[in-house]
């Protein structure tokens, strides 16, 4: 039987181990620079943003961890271990790739590529199926952050499509530190192996390593505390948020799943690793450009409604941050009807402290009762755009990496 409780404690206690890492310190600084940066532009396009840094760093981190505990559990289950990942050519790899584009600085590209070279020409020397089954797991818990992360991340944007016209949107952006727990191999002579150790099932490890331990030795396993980082990142024009997250994670998880199946049953045939190594970069590839092409090409959601004023977005704790969401319409405020900005103005300058707003959401007109914090007559909605606003970010083809970056600067040399 599967020591489930001892196995889970240990991960448990080496993630919270990991919390007093300068290195998870230091990206989950680099997270709140990202969230900073988000922050300037929702400033800039609305004078206002949703949430506080603090907030945004600290769900961050709590959300990582969550990850990292997941994540390590199942690295374990499988028998990912450090020895024959390779992590000093996937980095490399990864790092080079980001010089192409940004968002190729993923394990799914880079650990493809290694694992496709060591299949193709036997060099760089690691083990195919554990390098897929990372990336797998990897996205899998990648999937389920992004599935239970709120909308602390979702950005309220006004974008100027190819068309010209100014609409809402949503950037989604999540980065989370991950305390990783990964399993590492040692070798012991069979005469010192040390008491106390967990016994494992017969079964266990899905991947077994590739390679016997030395003479009158056996592998002992040990749990090493690792940090890592993930990051997600999207944008929803045609759907809302809570939509384009949750089709996001299920079909990165379906991809990461069978991903995963393709690299245990790797390890039994090894001519399954060269279509799974091929399968980990083109597949993920596949499922962004899919997704990708579906949000761009539909009709855009966020956009003034005929009667009424749309509602892109809420600032936390105001009067309508735990009423409205994204989508919904204000009909009238205070029996004060809205069809503009300056008759939603109006309307608030008059209503008594305690008023009632009514708005429609899905085609249903629905009516609640708020009132103004003290004495501050702030309503807290980000409205979609007229179609009239000076300070918006431009839609154009997929900008690349360093690479460009760099022409750039030269060019304006």
């Amino acid at each position: 039987m599967f020591p489930w409780s001892d196995i889970t404690l240990l991960i448990v206690r080496g993630a919270l181990g990991v919390l007093f890492d300068f290195n998870f310190w230091l990206i989950l600084a680099l997270v709140g620079y990202q969230y900073w940066q988000m922050q300037k532009r929702q400033r800039q396009m609305f004078g206002v943003y949703n949430y506080t840094l603090t907030q945004q760093m600290m769900l961050a981190g709590a959300y990582g961890l969550l990850g990292g505990i997941a994540g390590s559990w199942l690295l374990t289950l499988v028998g990912v271990t450090l020895n024959q990942l390779g992590l000093n050519y996937i980095w490399p790899v990864a790092l080079a790739l980001m010089l192409v584009n940004m968002r190729f600085l993923c394990f799914a590209y880079a650990g493809g590529l290694v694992a496709l070279s060591n299949v193709l020409f036997g060099w760089p020397n690691v083990n195919v199926p554990q390098v897929l089954a990372l990336v797998a797991v990897l996205h899998i818990t990648e999937s389920l952050l992004i599935a239970v992360s709120g909308g602390y991340s979702a950005m309220p944007m006004i974008i100027k499509r190819a068309d010209g016209r100014l609409v809402g949107a949503f950037s989604l952006q999540n980065f989370w530190p991950l305390p990783l727990v990964i399993l590492a191999a040692v070798a012991v002579p069979e005469s010192t192996v040390p008491g106390g150790i967990i016994k494992m099932p017969e079964w266990w490890p899905l991947l077994p390593l590739a390679e016997m331990p030395p003479a009158d030795s056996q592998w002992i396993y040990v749990m090493a505390p690792v940090v890592a980082a993930l990051g997600y990142t999207d944008m929803a024009i045609a759907s809302l948020p809570r939509e384009r997250r949750r089709r996001s994670a299920l079909h990165l998880a379906a991809y990461s799943i069978i991903l995963l199946i393709m690299a245990l049953m790797s390890a039994k045939y090894p001519w399954l690793q060269a279509i799974a190594a091929i399968m980990s970069p083109v597949g993920h590839e596949f499922l962004i450009q899919l997704d990708n092409r579906r949000e761009m090409e539909a009709p855009p959601r966020f956009v003034p409604p005929p009667a009424g004023l749309m509602v892109l977005d809420t600032v936390v704790d105001t009067p309508t941050a735990k009423v409205l969401v994204p989508g919904d319409i204000i009909l009238s405020l205070g029996s004060q009807p809205v069809n503009s900005r300056y008759d939603l103005a109006a309307a608030i300058s008059y209503a008594p402290e305690k008023f009632s707003i009514v708005f429609e959401r899905n085609g249903k007109q629905l009516i609640k009762n708020l009132s103004f914090k003290g004495n501050e007559r702030r309503l807290g909605v980000i409205l979609v755009p007229d179609g009239d606003e000076t300070v918006y970010a431009e839609m154009s083809d997929e900008r690349y990496g360093l690479i460009d970056w760099l022409k750039d600067k030269y060019k304006k040399r």
